[in-house]
C-alpha cells in the first residue's frame, strides 16, 4: 500500500512540474510578445493609445470629468489600491489605473509578465 501511495505522489509531482513548465513557457511567450510590442511603440510603428468601445464607461468617464472632485477621489482610491504615490489625477490616469487594477486582480501573472518586459526593455536600452 505504501508503494502505491508513493507512486501516486511521484505521478502527481511530475504532473505538477510539467504544468509549471508549461505555465512558464506560456508566460515567457507573452513577455516576449509584450517586449516586441514595446519596441514597436518605441520605434513609432504603433501608438501608445488604446481605445475601448463601451458606452456606459464612456458616459461615466465624461460625467467624472464634469465632477472633478469625484474624479480625483476615484483616482486617489485607485492609486491607494495599487500602492502608487498619490499625484495629479485626470481622465487618462483614472482609466490607466482602473485597467491596471483590473488586470492585477484578474491575472497577476499577466501584470508580472508586463513588468518583466518593461524592465527588460529599459535595461536593453542602457
Amino acid at each position: 500500500m505504501d508503494d502505491e501511495i508513493e507512486e501516486l505522489k511521484q505521478q502527481t509531482s511530475q504532473g505538477d512540474r510539467l504544468d509549471e513548465a508549461s505555465d512558464e513557457q506560456s508566460r515567457h511567450a507573452l513577455k516576449t510578445a509584450i517586449l516586441e510590442e514595446l519596441e514597436r511603440i518605441e520605434e513609432g510603428e504603433e501608438q501608445k493609445v488604446i481605445s475601448v468601445w463601451d458606452g456606459p464607461m464612456a458616459a461615466l468617464v465624461r460625467a467624472l470629468e464634469n465632477h472633478p472632485d469625484q474624479l480625483e477621489e476615484l483616482g486617489h482610491s485607485l492609486q491607494d489600491e495599487l500602492g502608487v504615490d498619490e499625484g495629479d489625477v485626470d481622465r487618462s490616469e483614472v482609466i490607466r489605473l482602473a485597467l491596471r487594477l483590473g488586470l492585477r486582480t484578474a491575472s497577476p501573472e499577466v501584470v508580472e509578465a508586463t513588468r518583466e518586459a518593461v524592465s527588460d526593455q529599459a535595461t536593453k536600452n542602457l
